[in-house]
């Protein structure tokens, strides 16, 4: 039985193997960004490697491996995504030039025509010079191997001293997010360049965000916020086969 199972299993792994219609693997970097108004925290760099697989419907998949230095302020971030996509039609290199010029023009007339703008001409032709696009929407697990920050005491002030204490807790060491986000492929033979905005949610509460806040009077207040929003911005090249 457990023979018969693994052949099922094996033929339907190759049948969708041979329908593929292109796959592509890469390498990106960008930025995280942590969406909390409470929260001062900087955006952190990140690394990955993805490889995606699509059908001739367009449909498809996407996963990898991701690597951050540093999340909300919490030291060596792992993930591997899982996500389901979609890609549109691959657009000839006419139609492509034709998008962008009708992208020019548009951000041409919508800063106005009695102002020269060499930015918004070249920033809407180049934005709509892709070849196709992506979107896809899936889930992130991961493991956060850093330790909580240790408070920083702070003074502010002369005339009248208060201090400060902020600091991030981690309060679980495997994470889990939710993802979504669109790709836009400027492709170059069998390469592609990719820039890719994508929103998070931290689904296991991960980041616990402290301040305190004391002055000379002795008088202290305290906040404490989850940090469950993310936004990343990726640009990557990856080869398609």
């Amino acid at each position: 039985m457990k023979i018969k199972l693994i052949l099922v299993c094996s033929l339907i792994v190759l049948c969708g193997t041979a329908s593929a219609q292109s796959r592509d693997i890469g390498l990106q970097v960008g930025l995280n960004v942590p969406m909390s108004q409470k929260a001062m925290i900087g955006s952190d760099v990140m690394l990955g490697v993805s490889y995606g697989q699509f059908y001739h419907n367009g449909l498809g998949f996407r996963t990898g491996f991701q690597y951050a230095a540093s999340t909300a302020d919490i030291d060596d971030v792992f993930g591997i995504p899982l996500a389901f996509a979609y890609r549109t039609r691959t657009k000839s290199p006419g139609e492509r030039f034709e998008t962008g010029a009708a992208g020019a023009r548009d951000a041409m007339i919508y800063r106005g025509t009695h102002r020269s703008d060499a930015v918004g001409f070249l920033g809407g032709f180049l934005l709509n010079l892709f070849s196709d696009m992506e979107f896809f929407a899936g889930a992130t697990p991961g493991y956060i191997v850093g330790s909580s920050e240790i408070p920083s005491h702070f003074l502010r002030g002369n005339l009248s001293p208060y201090w400060e204490d902020a600091w991030v807790e981690k309060t679980h060491d495997f994470s889990l997010t939710l993802d979504a986000g669109v790709t836009l492929n400027y492709s170059i033979w069998r390469f592609d360049l990719k820039l890719t905005p994508a929103v998070h949610y931290n689904l296991t509460d991960n980041y616990l965000y402290h301040l305190t806040v004391g002055d000379a009077g002795g008088a202290v207040k305290e906040t404490t916020a989850p940090i469950r929003w993310f936004f990343t911005l990726n640009g990557g090249l990856s080869f398609r086969f």
